[in-house]
């Protein structure tokens, strides 16, 4: 199987259609409501670097889409190495990376989110991603301690950072702990992400559960967490948007979270890359997004 880069021509830019499994499919746009929720760091945290490797990249990187009709909520993680098409620092065009180097470039923290926010959507053929969070490195600590803590099972060791943190431990992690078990980087080779991903979605989960339990309690809670949030997130809609968004989907069912099938292999670089599998997304395409 060749490794695929976009679906680019497969799309009908007029009516968004996908053609797959011999027949015809049309994007689901008055039912679906996609969110990126990106979490970036900087080699220098807030210093832009004189390269894509040097500079701040997406590392995070989750898709949400609220589907009012059916009342669900699905989440789809991609893997920071998976390749496809990026812009250039030098706006010639476009080549191909590593998604979380869609970051790397621009003028402004907006623009960066946005070339991510295209990169992600160039991957998925094209759909509309209708709004973003941007989360900076800080926030993670921020967003476990206003939570009280997230509880989990470490498998994975962390005690070079930390040796409270030891592999097979249950802790509520608080402060930079919490930092560590979501970027911490253990292990080798495409374990290493794929670790870590794995821990990063046990995370979201339990944040998740947390949010939706304190918005039942008090309706307000989820507009104080935005605004602790405030000065380690961009957002390109109003705070009160995101705060309705949340809240009104607090009862949707949430579905088991969805990650992308592919290869991974080492590049000419020398840096991982992970190649999605073309039939696989066009199956996960038209379950979620089209009808």
């Amino acid at each position: 199987m060749e490794p695929f880069g976009s679906l680019e021509g497969r799309f009908d830019s007029d009516r968004l259609t996908f053609s797959y499994g011999g027949r015809t499919w049309t994007y689901r746009e008055r039912a679906l409501t996609n969110m990126l929720i990106m979490g970036v760091n900087w080699a220098d945290e807030g210093q832009s670097g004189s390269s894509a490797r040097d500079g701040g990249q997406a590392d995070f990187l989750l898709l949400v889409t609220f589907d009012r009709e059916n009342q669900t909520i699905s989440a789809l993680q991609i893997d920071r190495d998976t390749m496809t098409p990026v812009k250039n620092g030098d706006d010639t065009g476009q080549r191909m990376g590593q998604i979380c180097l869609s970051y790397a470039y621009g003028n402004a923290d907006t623009e960066r989110c946005e070339n991510t926010v295209g990169a992600v959507s160039s991957l998925l053929g094209g759909i509309p991603i209708d709004s973003y969070v941007s989360l900076d490195t800080e926030s993670i600590a921020v967003l476990n301690d206003a939570l009280g803590g997230m509880t989990v099972t470490l498998e994975d060791d962390f005690t070079q950072w930390d040796p409270a943190m030891a592999q097979g431990s249950t802790l509520t992690l608080q402060g930079k702990q919490a930092e560590y078990y979501v970027r911490g980087c253990t292990g080798a080779g495409e374990d290493v992400n794929l670790s870590r991903m794995k821990r990063q979605l046990v995370f979201v989960q339990a944040v998740s559960d947390q949010i939706i339990r304190r918005m039942n309690q008090d309706p307000n809670s989820i507009g104080a967490l935005v605004e602790r949030l405030s000065d380690h997130m961009m957002i390109d809609l109003d705070q009160s948007e995101l705060i309705h968004t949340v809240y009104e989907s607090r009862a949707y069912q949430q579905g088991e979270p969805q990650s992308l099938a592919g290869s991974y292999r080492v590049g000419e670089d020398g840096f991982m890359e992970f190649w999605a599998d073309e039939d696989a997304l066009g199956r996960l395409l038209t379950h979620t997004f089209f009808e």
